[in-house]
């Protein structure tokens, strides 16, 4: 197969492919092959037809299977050399005894220009802080979980613990639910219709509530089964023994709860810096990409929110303007080819990638999160290509920013500026994203 580079725009490049007479051939021959193992034809023995009667008996047909099969090898061969963003594009056609040619249009990926990781800033709460932070709310934690219970005649206040029963029957007066038991305990912050109407009940009341459901309207038939006043414990030496945690003294308590705390706070910073990373990676690096393939992806991405239903919605969102659309598309776009082709490059060059184990430790993570056993979480990962690799990427994704941690500035900020940062999004933030299910489908782009 011979190739020769027509033209090329930066990462766009149009090639010539060749196919000699002997390659025909060799393909001619697989084609019969396949043929020959499937099929029968009147007056020969199975898998004993001649080429030459095949090609007689189908006619075009076995023309088209050739120009078809050639593509296949096209395909794989270009794809064995070039890194592509999107699916290889045959623009033409030619074929005569000789020769079958092809043109075709790629869209590799673009060379990166540069990297600027080092002026990345990623701010955190400063640790002391948090951790204090985190110890007050442990200790809150445990007074509240070991809170004293007494019953209680008087009327429902804030702070107190409330059992109830309910029924939720339909407008037709069909049960849903019956006899279903809830506690709550009465906070002031409470929005709930259910706490507000609890104030000033008392145990033994009824009273009814008019909720919806999926467009339905239900009635919730709530009974006071009790109501107890809460009373906190001390915290003191003889409230920390009490826990069986293994303390004698509330010191010792502290102490153990800021061991817990600093090993959370820094596994929570060491998430918060990799996130940060992936979410910035895009505005600290230069590719040289062609103004192709970015108007492909565009193009590509309403194509596919069209054929979903979804162009009028995502229009509204940029006051049925397609510009303003396009816009939004093609940041996104560059968002996606950035990340994908720096952590391509930073993998390849510094020999990161995802191992065994800790594949096995993001199947484990599945099963977790969708309550699976283990070996039915590999199961069906094993058997869904687009997902498999959709969790080695997102781990692949970890590791390489992981790498660029190393080479980003971390500074500690109070925990009040940080929370004043985080509060207001920042413009990159607002920005919201189209609504194309994970970008245009791979059908329309052909990710990686």
């Amino acid at each position: 197969m011979e190739k020769t580079l027509l033209s090329q725009d930066k990462n766009v490049k149009k090639y010539l492919i060749k196919f000699s007479k002997d390659e025909i051939e060799k393909i001619e021959d697989q084609i019969v092959r396949e043929i020959n193992q499937h099929y029968t034809f009147e007056g020969f023995r199975k898998g004993k037809v001649p080429k030459q009667v095949i090609k007689l008996r189908l006619g075009s047909d076995f023309n088209n299977m050739l120009l078809e099969e050639a593509e296949h090898e096209l395909d794989h061969k270009i794809r064995e050399e070039e890194k592509l963003l999107f699916p290889i594009i045959v623009e033409s056609r030619a074929q005569d005894e000789e020769h079958i040619e092809f043109e075709v249009l790629l869209h590799t990926y673009p060379e990166i220009i540069k990297t600027e990781f080092e002026n990345i800033t990623v701010k955190i709460p400063e640790s002391k802080e948090v951790v204090e932070d985190f110890v007050q709310r442990r200790l809150n934690d445990l007074l509240e979980s070991n809170a004293i219970l007494d019953p209680k005649e008087e009327p429902i206040q804030y702070g107190d613990y409330v059992r109830i029963n309910y029924d939720l029957v339909d407008e037709n007066g069909e049960v849903i639910k019956s006899d279903e038991e809830e506690e709550i305990i009465v906070r002031e912050d409470d929005e709930r219709e259910l706490v507000k109407k609890l104030i000033g009940k008392t145990t033994g009341e009824e009273f009814e509530l008019e909720k919806e459901d999926q467009d339905k309207k239900l009635i919730q038939k709530v009974r006071i089964a009790q109501v107890y006043t809460r009373k906190l414990p001390e915290l003191n030496d003889n409230f920390a023994k009490e826990l069986n945690i293994e303390v004698e003294t509330l010191n010792e308590l502290k102490e153990t709860l800021r061991k817990e705390g600093e090993d959370a706070v820094k596994n929570w910073q060491d998430q918060f810096v990799v996130n940060y990373i992936l979410s910035e990676l895009p505005n600290y690096v230069d590719i040289d990409i062609s103004d192709e393939s970015v108007n492909y992806y565009i193009d590509a991405t309403i194509n596919d929110l069209k054929n979903k239903g979804k162009y009028e919605e995502n229009l509204k969102k940029y006051d049925n303007d397609e510009n303003k659309l396009r816009e939004e598309i093609k940041k996104s776009a560059l968002n996606w080819i950035k990340e994908m082709v720096v952590i391509e490059k930073l993998s390849l060059e510094n020999d990161i990638k995802v191992g065994n184990e800790e594949l096995s430790q993001e199947i484990k993570n599945f099963s977790t999160m969708y309550g699976l056993p283990f070996s039915r979480a590999q199961e069906i990962i094993s058997s869904n290509p687009e997902l498999s690799n959709e969790i080695l990427w997102n781990k692949l994704r970890e590791k390489v920013a992981q790498f660029i941690k190393e080479k980003v500035q971390i500074v500690e900020i109070s925990k009040e500026e940080f929370e004043g940062e985080n509060v207001t999004p920042t413009e990159d933030q607002k920005e919201e994203k189209v609504n194309t299910d994970n970008e245009a489908s791979e059908e329309e782009t052909g990710q990686n």
